[in-house]
């Protein structure tokens, strides 16, 4: 605090901390650690979710919600680097799950510092939010690891014979796979035989959260996917994309020239047909 004479007389003056900057630096550790959580979920949804879960039971595998309160933090890195070593070497705990888990063996796991890190971050952000809290997404989960049922919803709404939810175009409209409907599908956009190999896992999950595009951006806009239609359109991709032989050439045009073939003959007959068998009809 300062003191500045005026007019004669005196006058204390303060210095303000500036807020915005105290309160940036005060939040850093917080969306830090949030962001760190939110890398954690993924990873867990890539990695581990297959054979465990934080918060819905047992699976493959025990679940892991409270697990860094149940056992120490160096030893569950020592059991995610090399679980086969550490059951071989005696450890109680380790014995103790293999025999719980039908004696079933966790691989390896070959996480960076960094990687560790975040799934700890999402272990303990789990944790305070109790059970249930942190249920991962399920457009996150490997399209690879599709069961079929959720192949077969993908296929169902691409060709449009189930409705999405929020009522958007179905994506047989523009695009076709191999196999797709009757006549196959639009040519409008590319081919999607392959989109899932092209892609892979991390571009084929932001693609279709977002829809991007001129022509997607606008159709979507109001009537996005929810993560369970991205889902399993993406599983759908993932199942096309095993076949790598080349998708046969675009057929709608040759089976809509013979529907519309069949129209125009059948309206030709409709309209020249002699009017007193028109009146026995």
């Amino acid at each position: 605090m300062r003191t500045r004479v005026l007019g004669g007389r005196p006058r204390q003056e303060r210095r303000l901390v500036p807020i915005i900057p105290l309160l940036a630096v005060l939040g850093a550790p917080v969306a830090m650690a949030e962001g760190a959580a939110r890398q954690g979920a993924q990873l867990f949804t890539q990695r581990c979710a297959t054979c465990h879960s934080v918060g819905e039971g047992d699976r493959i595998g025990p679940d892991l919600h409270g697990v860094l309160e149940r056992r120490d933090e160096a030893w569950v890195t020592r059991f995610i680097t090399s679980p086969g070593a550490l059951i071989d070497s005696g450890d109680p705990v380790a014995t103790e799950l293999l025999a719980k888990f039908n004696g079933v063996r966790m691989p390896d796991q070959s996480l960076t510092d960094s990687e560790r890190a975040s799934l700890y971050a999402f272990f303990r952000d789990c944790t305070q939010k109790g059970k249930g809290g942190c249920k991962p997404s399920p457009a996150e989960k490997m399209g690879t690891d599709a069961a079929p049922e959720e192949i077969a919803r993908g296929r169902r709404l691409f060709e449009g014979t189930e409705s999405l939810k929020n009522g958007g175009a179905a994506c047989i409209g523009c695009h076709d796979v191999r196999g797709a409907g009757v006549a196959g599908g639009g040519t409008l956009g590319p081919n999607l035989t392959f989109a899932f190999a092209r892609m892979g896992e991390k571009g084929m999950r932001p693609a279709l959260a977002k829809l991007e595009g001129p022509m997607m951006g606008a159709l979507y806009a109001k009537a996005p996917l929810d993560e369970e239609e991205q889902y399993a359109l993406k599983a759908y991709f993932a199942e096309a994309s095993r076949d790598g032989s080349r998708p046969r050439a675009d057929r709608d045009f040759f089976y809509l020239g013979v529907v519309g073939l069949a129209a125009a003959l059948g309206f030709i007959g409709v309209v020249f047909a002699s009017p007193s068998s028109r009146g026995k009809s």
